[in-house]
């Protein structure tokens, strides 16, 4: 596909262990992640821990980006973007990482005190636009009928706010908060992924915020996705998108129809 696809970078991976006082004989705690070893960032990628001793022992595991939590997970597997008990596995999307050399740490926090840390630099590098034409806010009114379309835990109708920027596609609800999802855009064609998760979320508080919107995180459908395509046109200041593929039906509901430019 275009660009967005790949983000190269030089890595460079070091590993700290600290760990409070262990039971005489027990093996020191390690853990480590699969980004150990990477030469390549792409765009989108799954980021697991892995500690060295049992889940029974481990009360959590911290993601942290340049220091900064980015992620907590309580339960194996220990999954940056979070997991439906071991299904649709979340991602690591950098997508909204400035260029330039970024610091990722896994850190583990045994329910004995001991703790031990997974730490890799790498680099990533500028993201590009999306095409003009489509690139900025548009906003529509989901009504009941479109909500047919959605799942389970349907969003809610009312004026939605769409936004294409290099982050990614942000769809704001009427209540004040929203979901972002890694896109790509081609002529006419809109890929669109899986959540990107930019700061910790739980029971829908967290996330970060956007034009006047808070709590952004969380999942249209699942940590994992599903993922969709539209197809995408502007008839002066309106959007039409109508999916090929949507495995998401909450999104679905909110995605397809006609919207019109709000900037």
């Amino acid at each position: 596909m275009s660009a967005r696809r790949c983000v190269l970078g030089a890595v460079v991976l070091v590993v700290a262990v600290a760990a409070a006082s262990a039971a005489p004989g027990a093996a020191p705690l390690t853990v480590t992640s699969t980004l150990d070893g990477k030469k390549v960032l792409p765009i989108r990628l799954r980021w697991i821990a892995s500690p060295n001793v049992s889940g029974s022992k481990i009360a959590w595991v911290d993601f942290l980006i340049d220091g900064k939590l980015r992620w907590t997970e309580h339960g194996a597997p220990y999954v940056y973007g979070g997991d439906d008990n071991g299904r649709n596995k979340g991602y690591l999307i950098t997508t909204w990482l400035s260029p330039g050399e970024h610091t990722f740490a896994a850190r583990v926090l045994t329910k004995d005190g001991r703790t031990a840390i997974d730490t890799v630099r790498a680099r990533v590098l500028p993201v590009p636009s999306p095409p003009h034409a489509l690139a900025g806010a548009w906003t529509r009114t989901v009504t009941a009928a479109d909500l047919k379309k959605s799942g389970p835990g349907p969003p809610p109708a009312g004026k939605w706010t769409l936004i294409f920027d290099r982050i990614g596609a942000w769809h704001l609800d009427p209540l004040g908060s929203g979901v972002v999802n890694e896109y790509d855009a081609e002529p006419g064609v809109i890929h669109v992924y899986a959540p990107i998760e930019m700061a910790p979320f739980a029971n829908g508080t967290g996330g970060v915020s956007k034009d006047g919107h808070h709590h952004i995180g969380g999942t249209d459908c699942t940590f994992a996705g599903p993922f969709g395509t539209y197809r995408w046109t502007i008839t002066g200041n309106q959007l039409i998108l109508t999916a090929i593929h949507e495995g998401c039906p909450n999104r679905l509901a909110i995605w397809e129809g006609v919207w019109t430019r709000a900037d």
